[in-house]
C-alpha cells in the first residue's frame, strides 16, 4: 500500500522488480533509494507520479578525494554521520530526474534536512536548465 502522506524530502527504499518501464536507460536495478521531490502535488492523491531523484553511494568513481567533493557538480553529498540510516556517505544524483507511481513509495526509510533537500533542488533546476535558483 503506498504511503499517503509523502512529503518533500523523504527517502524510500524502492523495489521496481515489478515495473515494467525499466529499461537500461532508466534506473538501472530494481532496487533502488530516491528522494521525493515534488512538493505541490503529494498532498493530493489522485495524481498517481511522483518526482524523485536516485541516491547511490559515493564510491571511488563517483567521489574526488583529493579535493573532497562529488566528481560530477549535479550531484550532492548526503554524509552517513548526518544520516543514520546511510551505511556509508552516498550521493543524490539531481541530474537523473525520475517520475514513477506513488504505488511504488511503500518502505520510508528518513527525511533529509532542508538544507540538503535546497541544495537537492538547486542542482535539479540548473540541470534543467532554469539558472541558479
Amino acid at each position: 500500500m503506498p504511503c499517503p502522506d509523502l512529503k518533500e524530502g523523504d527517502v524510500f527504499f524502492l523495489d521496481l522488480s515489478d515495473h515494467t518501464g525499466i529499461s537500461e536507460n532508466t534506473m538501472k536495478g530494481p532496487h533502488r533509494i530516491a528522494i521525493v521531490m515534488n512538493p505541490r502535488k503529494l498532498a493530493n492523491l489522485n495524481y498517481k507520479t511522483i518526482v524523485c531523484v536516485p541516491i547511490e553511494s559515493a564510491h571511488a568513481t563517483l567521489w574526488d578525494s583529493v579535493n573532497n567533493r562529488p566528481r560530477v557538480q549535479s550531484h550532492h553529498c548526503l554524509a552517513a554521520w548526518k544520516y543514520q540510516e546511510l551505511h556509508h556517505d552516498s550521493l543524490a544524483k539531481c541530474e537523473q530526474i525520475y517520475t514513477l507511481n506513488r504505488e511504488f513509495f511503500t518502505d520510508y526509510r528518513f527525511t533529509i534536512d532542508a538544507i540538503d533537500l535546497k541544495e537537492i533542488r538547486r542542482r535539479m533546476v540548473n540541470i534543467i536548465g532554469f539558472g541558479d535558483f
